[in-house]
């Protein structure tokens, strides 16, 4: 008996130490960002950044001119099939991003979105989805979906139920 008591203090001291291992390492997680580096040392940098909102908006116009001239390109009855525009919106997007960036702006940042937003209403405004209307399926098909799980439940119980007489039968 005293074995097993001994064995029982010696795993909870195991499972205690476990857990205060896992938790160390959880909370040292807390104190890192994405790229391992410590959050005193970002937030230095962060300290250091600036942003040229002036800066920003020129380069912001830049990005959109690129997107404007190459949309022109394209017919505007085709702006709205993303399949045809993904590319020159994808290269926008990585412009505003990296262009932003390079300011030492955050992205995303409140003129940026306003930015990008206005770029939507100018180009994509006409392109709205068209709602498709469900329908119920013909009646005979209707009947069917309904009444085959009924129908699959009361013979499971019916099974369970004779399977289960079976048992006090055979024993």
């Amino acid at each position: 008996m005293e074995k097993d008591v001994f064995l029982l203090l010696q795993l909870l001291a195991l499972v205690v130490w476990g857990n205060s291992l896992l938790t160390s390492s959880l909370s040292a997680k807390n104190n890192t960002n994405l790229h391992n580096q410590p959050q005193s040392n970002q937030s230095e940098r962060q300290e250091k950044r600036i942003c040229n909102e002036t800066r920003m908006l020129e380069v912001v116009h830049l990005c959109g001119y690129h997107f404007e001239s190459q949309l022109n390109r394209i017919n505007s009855s085709d702006w709205c099939n993303f399949t045809l525009i993904a590319g020159h919106y994808n290269i926008f997007s990585h412009c505003m991003e990296s262009l932003i960036e390079k300011v030492d702006c955050f992205w995303p940042n409140p003129q940026a979105e306003n930015y990008v937003i206005n770029t939507h209403k100018l180009f994509f405004s006409n392109c709205t989805l068209e709602m498709t209307s469900f329908q119920d399926p013909p009646d005979k098909i209707l009947i069917i979906l309904i009444t085959v799980p009924i129908l699959l439940t009361i013979l499971m119980i019916a099974l369970v139920v004779w399977c289960s007489k079976r048992n006090d039968i055979l024993v």
